[in-house]
């Protein structure tokens, strides 16, 4: 049975896990068809292209496929769409004409995809995504939308002492995982009368597009109109633009609840740390949870491998990193990871890039698997 919202909520300040929940469905008859060297065929259908986020996904499918648990069985091909829900179903239905095994997807829409998901299904071929579709045959791994735009929206109405105005970041219009989240950032506010809604920006998950409607809306309001700012992809940028502006250091930077960017989480260390880009800011950093895209491609190779206990939806959380408990690797490797560190030095990644890649589900991935699809020892 799904995990109540309470007891999920509970878990976000403990190391990542899994949780997992049955939904009905048809599970898919275990593939049969093969490269001509005997490897499975797998699919990764990305959907939306615009962001490092994305970019990192596919770099993590394709990190993980050279495991050794799967590199000598598995032959990935990848593929985009862009944000077209017709021309994923019509590369999804030449994946299944080419003899796939298994299609690991990222879908652009929760109800689209359905058809070609059920052909692909009645075919023999495992199709697993991330964060949703409403085809039962599918293997789901999704985060709770809606529990986390609650979540993160409450913890910066906390910091605002519970009034004032709070801006939105919005992701991709249409996208399962990004409209439940604002469900969840306009369910938080409606508990607080005193909390005004000053500004809903479509971020489209991105941090240029974030900082071009964050300059739009400051065309006519100031910063010390904004009393904190909850963001899809943006904190990193927005708490920039505030330096860049002069804002800091005489203002605190403006509490902002977001996306997992290794600058996001810098920003959070104390400025006489002696990090570059430190600015002591109080600010909460959640992943949507980059390590799951891989995870997803682990799902499928389970059901390829026979396992038929594998539930069609596996919930899972992200990471809480604030303020107090940041804490810098040195080198972003896997082992650093699993010995509990979350953000990495800059100059070793880019401040933009989601830095929640590892999890105790992926132990193989550091941050080579995100920014070059290679494993640690991978030369």
């Amino acid at each position: 049975m799904r995990i109540r919202a309470t007891k999920r909520l509970a878990r976000w300040a403990m190391a990542t896990g899994v949780g997992v929940a049955l939904a009905a469905g048809v599970t898919a008859d275990k593939a049969e068809a093969k490269t001509e060297d005997g490897k499975f065929l797998v699919y990764y259908s990305m959907s939306y292209v615009g962001n490092a986020w994305q970019t990192e996904a596919k770099n993590t499918v394709i990190a993980m496929a050279k495991a050794p648990q799967y590199r000598d069985r598995v032959e990935l091909r990848v593929q985009a769409s862009g944000p077209d829900a017709q021309k994923q179903i019509q590369q999804m239905n030449a994946m299944i004409a080419a003899g796939a095994d298994a299609i690991v997807a990222f879908p652009i829409s929760p109800t689209a995809l359905n058809k070609v998901i059920r052909n692909a299904c009645n075919k023999g071929v495992v199709v697993a995504v991330i964060n949703g579709v409403t085809e039962p045959c599918a293997y789901v791994v999704k985060i709770d939308g809606v529990a986390l735009g609650d979540y993160r929206t409450q913890y910066v109405i906390d910091q605002m002492g519970g009034k004032g105005n709070i801006v939105a970041i919005t992701g991709v219009p249409g996208v399962s995982y990004g409209e439940d989240h604002h469900k969840g950032f306009k369910q938080a506010v409606a508990r607080h009368p005193e909390v005004n809604v000053l500004a809903e920006l479509v971020g489209m998950w991105s941090h240029s597009e974030a900082r071009l409607k964050m300059r739009e809306l400051l065309a006519t309001k100031n910063w010390d109109e904004i009393d904190g700012i909850v963001a899809q992809t943006g904190c990193y940028t927005v708490s920039q633009m505030q330096v860049e502006d002069g804002w800091w250091p005489d203002n605190p930077i403006i509490p902002c609840a977001g996306e997992s960017a290794n600058g996001n989480r810098l920003q959070m260390l104390p400025v006489d740390s002696g990090i570059e880009g430190a600015l002591g800011k109080k600010g909460q950093s959640i992943g949507s949870g980059l390590w799951a895209v891989s995870y997803t491609f682990k799902t499928a190779m389970e059901v390829l491998d026979g396992n038929e206990d594998v539930p069609h939806l596996r919930w899972y959380t992200g990471v809480e990193v604030t303020q107090d408990n940041v804490k810098l690797c040195e080198n972003g490797t896997a082992e650093e990871f699993a010995a509990g560190c979350n953000t990495i030095k800059p100059g070793i990644v880019p401040p933009d890039y989601a830095i929640d890649f590892w999890s105790p589900q992926v132990p193989e991935l550091g941050f080579r698997a995100a920014t070059e699809g290679l494993l640690d020892d991978e030369t």
